[in-house]
């Protein structure tokens, strides 16, 4: 949990940094360019994060499985090949756990909703 955080608070800080060095780049600084490149910047971790999330949880197990057994069902060869490998029609896609899933969710979250509410309280 304690990985998480720190790992969450320095993708957050890097963004936040990176976002910076852009709007200076582009030669005309104001809060409003800030909040909008930190927003679009935010959105990628946030997208990568919410489908590695899905990933993990399986959603996509049962496509890879039924692709797996059409593939070994539509010839002899792809048969004996699955034997050999030891793999078995029945037996279900066990999806990847990644360590960068919550801290690019969180990170992404937090910086969104973040801007969003900077972006409010300056057009007030």
């Amino acid at each position: 949990m304690k990985s998480i955080i720190i790992r969450t608070c320095l993708l957050t800080a890097s963004i936040l940094v990176l976002s910076l060095f852009i709007v200076l780049l582009q030669g005309e600084w104001s809060l409003v360019s800030f909040v909008n490149v930190a927003f679009l910047l935010a959105l990628l971790p946030f997208i990568i994060g919410g489908f590695l999330f899905v990933y993990e949880g399986g959603f996509f197990s049962g496509v890879m499985y039924g692709f797996r057994r059409l593939h070994t069902s539509r010839s002899k060869a792809g048969r004996y090949l699955a034997e050999l490998q030891g793999l078995s029609d029945e037996q279900p896609v066990q999806a990847k756990k990644f360590t960068v899933t919550y801290p690019l969710l969180f990170s992404g979250l937090i910086l969104l909703l973040l801007t969003i509410a900077a972006g409010y309280t300056i057009q007030l």
